[in-house]
């Protein structure tokens, strides 16, 4: 009896429900904007791999990169926030390609009047160029000469360049032949920009922060840097619009800073002459902050107004040293507290972590937690992905309220609680990506911000139990990633709208791996293909492709769906169930449900299933269902009445209409 009135059931709801059968939609019943073989192409999508860059997603066996490596000898004038200094690069054409000329970066060109940046009005926001409508910033370039050999009296040759806006071309009258070396010297100077930040607009990564006890100086971009050169593109010459960060070639870095003794300097790198710049007492807290699990103040607040706390001489050289590094960047103030505790690092060696702040930072739930965070976040990091490379790990609390460089990061003097939190841990986050595996930031923001958010999001569920949310990557933001007006992630920088850069290149970023690696390969697949694609990259330069190629091959799974629908597009997802009835021709399966996909991305598929005794049912279907139609209709096997059908129960997946995602008989 009781399978002859589920029959019935299923016979009645057939004819009630199967003029749905057809697919279904709000607007325009029956239609459905799927198409499968969009995502599911024959031919693959990326290029061929070559011996340059392995159709693995590894390096190929010709895989070549440039070297550059840089002396720099640079003074502050604080009066007139002006800086002077003699640059020594040394470049290795370690290309196949005969060189006539080289090019290089100079960012500070977008201070000058009518610069790209500027009358793009991508550099920063109306107001801060009406508060400084004065100043015109940019280098001087003094002098080039092309160095002989490394003694310090050798020969000189004259070389000739062009500067055009952020770029600067120098010619050789004696081509650079492949692997050959030649090393440049450059004089050079610039007025540090100030006031030019601005924390929803603003995209100037220099600039000077004022505090009652001195000024404090964030120092990047501050020198003429290599433009790289690969085998993708060439010369990448991008001009510096402000959106768009940074692609760095790899060297080592010495770098002395010469100031009014009474200023406190951090750096990328290690300090290698703390006995010339510091006190005695300071000193010996410096030594000891290197073997302290507690933080150790090197210099405290009640030293800031004493002029005993630093050396009685007029100027001071600060001598940094750093290898291996993409960059360079200091800061340098009068009113540091100074801060060091002991990283320790999984393969033996230890960091000293630094926070630098003034006494107005000094706040319990923000920059008094500064070292806490640097130690967990650099300890946590190392274990997961690489260790930590550097001697230092530095934290400056600064207007540019969030930037990176190697060893040292920009935070905002007064930020507390999850954002004092996130910041910190997002910025030191960066030296794995972009400061390890050296992608272009200048095109392909999502390879550094997005893989950061991503990795952030999960120290943020370790940090202490989840004790701060960091990024919501999930709940707070999900239809925003999918809003019509958005542009694919796979978006240049300066080409997508101020607004809209943290909402792709960050969040959606981060969104789509965290789904990737919690739903769709599972941790273990995608946790080893992820950590591959960093040793195989770690100081050397990939593109998308070779990430893509990196974790199909590491994970062994065919993803191309998914990075186009989620990169290379913004296509939506909309799973809708379209039809419940039974097979007349075969009652024996149970009841059947049409399961349709409206929009054009696809992702597995997880329907619940109740029924009316309360017993529930899942089932847990691959993407493959959506290989060759838009419609899948699922067996249940379930013979009894049904009491409901719900699509992704858990809602895991990012369906834009989930008012489409239930069903319930109406039975009593």
């Amino acid at each position: 009896m009781k399978i002859l009135v589920g029959l019935l059931f299923l016979w009645m709801l057939h004819a009630t429900v199967q003029a749905q059968d057809t697919g279904w939609s709000k607007t325009n019943p029956g239609f459905s904007r799927y198409n499968p073989r969009d995502l599911f192409p024959a031919l693959s999508a990326m290029p061929p791999g070559n011996v340059y860059r392995a159709a693995t997603g590894e390096p190929g066996p010709s895989y070549w990169q440039n070297r550059a490596e840089y002396t720099i000898d640079a003074v502050l004038d604080d009066t007139a926030h002006r800086i002077t200094g003699t640059m020594v690069v040394t470049y290795t054409n370690h290309s196949p390609h005969t060189l006539p000329f080289i090019w290089f970066q100079l960012d500070q060109n977008v201070f000058k009047s009518h610069s790209r940046g500027v009358d793009a009005k991508l550099f920063t926001d109306s107001n801060a160029f009406k508060l400084k409508a004065s100043f015109e910033g940019g280098y001087t370039i003094h002098s080039i000469e092309r160095i002989k050999d490394r003694d310090k009296g050798a020969p000189v040759r004259p070389v000739t360049w062009l500067v055009d806006d952020t770029r600067m071309q120098i010619r050789f009258a004696e081509p650079l032949a492949s692997g050959a070396v030649v090393r440049l010297r450059i004089a050079y100077s610039y007025t540090i920009p100030r006031y030019f930040y601005n924390a929803d607009f603003g995209v100037n990564r220099t600039d000077i922060l004022s505090e009652p006890d001195g000024d404090i100086y964030s120092v990047a971009q501050w020198y003429p840097r290599l433009c790289v050169l690969d085998d993708v593109e060439g010369w990448n010459t991008l001009p510096y619009l402000g959106n768009g960060e940074f692609y760095l070639e790899y060297g080592d870095f010495n770098v002395n800073i010469t100031l009014p003794s009474a200023y406190i300097v951090s750096a990328s790198g290690e300090l290698l002459n703390p006995g010339e710049v510091l006190t005695p007492a300071m000193l010996k807290r410096w030594r000891q902050a290197h073997d302290s699990e507690r933080k150790v103040f090197i210099r405290g607040a009640e030293e800031i107004h004493d002029p005993g706390s630093r050396p009685s001489k007029r100027f001071c050289t600060w001598k940094f040293r750093i290898r291996n590094a993409r960059d360079f960047a200091w800061t340098a103030s009068k009113s540091f507290i100074w801060e060091g505790i002991r990283i320790d690092l999984p393969d033996g060696r230890n960091a000293l972590g630094e926070s630098l702040y003034p006494i107005a930072s000094r706040q319990p739930g923000s920059w008094e937690r500064s070292s806490e965070y640097i130690k967990f976040t650099i300890e946590y990091f190392s274990r997961n992905w690489l260790p930590y490379p550097y001697p230092c790990a530095v934290n400056v609390a600064s207007n540019l309220s969030g930037m990176e460089y190697p060893g040292i990061v920009f935070c905002g003097p007064d930020r507390d609680g999850n954002s004092f939190w996130r910041v910190t841990n997002h910025e030191l986050g960066h030296t794995w990506f972009p400061m390890i595996v050296g992608s272009n930031e200048r095109k392909y923001a999502w390879m550094d911000e997005g893989f950061n958010i991503f990795i952030d999001h999960m120290a943020s569920e370790a940090f202490n139990h989840g004790e701060f949310e960091g990024y919501g990557l999930v709940d707070d933001y999900l239809q925003d990633y999918y809003a019509d007006s958005l542009p694919p992630i796979l978006t240049r920088p300066d080409g997508t709208p101020a607004n809209r850069i943290f909402t792709t290149q960050y969040l959606k970023t981060g969104y789509l791996l965290w789904l990737l690696r919690e739903h769709i390969l599972g941790p273990g697949r995608f946790d080893y293909a992820f950590r591959k694609y960093i040793r195989d990259w770690a100081y050397k330069h990939p593109t998308p492709w070779d990430f893509f190629r990196s974790i199909n091959n590491g994970a062994g799974e065919d993803l191309a769906w998914f990075w186009k629908e989620g990169f290379f597009e913004n296509y939506k997802l909309d799973q809708a169930i379209t039809g419940v009835y039974a097979d007349p021709k075969d009652p024996s399966g149970g009841t059947l449900i049409a399961i349709d996909n409206l929009e054009k991305a696809a992702m597995p598929l997880e329907v619940e299933v109740t029924t009316l005794e309360g017993k529930k049912r899942r089932y847990r279907l691959p993407v493959e269902i959506w290989e060759y139609d838009h419609r899948y209709v699922l067996r249940t096997g379930i013979s009894d009445p049904i009491r409901k059908i719900v699509l992704d129960p858990d809602k895991v997946y990012p369906d834009i209409d989930r008012t489409n995602n239930a069903w319930e008989n109406g039975l009593p």
